[in-house]
């Protein structure tokens, strides 16, 4: 059985869960996920023991507490640092998809808005210059700071999962995340200075590029998953 075929299952299974042991197993379920490094299937395995075990409890007429106890985070982390962690190739296909997908994404988007505002408003042109030494400096530092979103974003995720904090809060929390994250990424783009070596490519290029790196992206993931 893979990965996928286990959270399908769990998925499945969580929906027997009364309210109460569903709000305590989801937030292990949430704390032990966000742990990056650990081996997909180890973890999606030993959420489901933990479920099966939850599951026979309840039908006891017991409660997640009886049987995990009153400090679910301590319980999560426990089970966290048991669980094996990812070698170096595993975590190159597990991030690889989303890397791919990153770049893809920008340069999709670019290669669709730029037509539409030359055609539409006359501004720009139907070709793009690229400065080498620029765009490896951008994409170097484009990945920096995403890999930093996502380990700042999970690390609050896992903060925040026992917590009583109002919704509200929480929202606000990860929208000025989001917004600082998006500010870095208009200070990259907008003040590096052009250098290096210059290209010209024509916008359907970058389109075919984008469409290249998120189909990799996405045979990766299937590949992988």
């Amino acid at each position: 059985m893979k990965a996928q075929e286990l959270i399908k299952l769990n998925n499945e299974k969580r929906e027997k869960l009364n309210d109460e042991n569903l709000k305590y197993y989801e937030g292990m379920l949430l704390y032990i996920r966000t742990s990056w490094s650990k081996k997909e299937f180890e973890t999606e395995e030993i959420l489901s023991e933990l479920l099966d075990h939850l599951l026979d409890a309840q039908e006891n007429g017991k409660t997640a507490e009886e049987v995990f106890g009153q400090e679910p985070q301590e319980y999560a982390k426990q089970i966290t640092n048991e669980l094996p962690k990812m070698n170096v190739k595993e975590r190159i296909l597990f991030f690889a998809p989303a890397t791919l997908f990153l770049i893809a994404g920008v340069l999709l988007v670019n290669g669709i808005f730029n037509p539409l505002l030359y055609y539409t408003l006359n501004i720009g042109t139907l070709n793009k210059t690229i400065y080498l030494g620029s765009l490896l400096l951008k994409s170097i530092l484009v990945l920096i700071i995403f890999a930093i979103f996502i380990y700042i974003v999970m690390k609050a995720a896992r903060m925040l999962i026992f917590k009583n904090i109002n919704k509200k809060i929480e929202f606000f929390i990860y929208w000025m995340l989001s917004t600082l994250y998006i500010g870095l990424f208009v200070v990259i783009f907008y003040f590096v200075p052009d250098f290096g070596y210059i290209i010209t490519v024509p916008i359907y290029i970058q389109i075919l590029l984008g469409a290249i790196l998120a189909i990799s992206g996405y045979i990766i993931y299937k590949v992988n998953n």
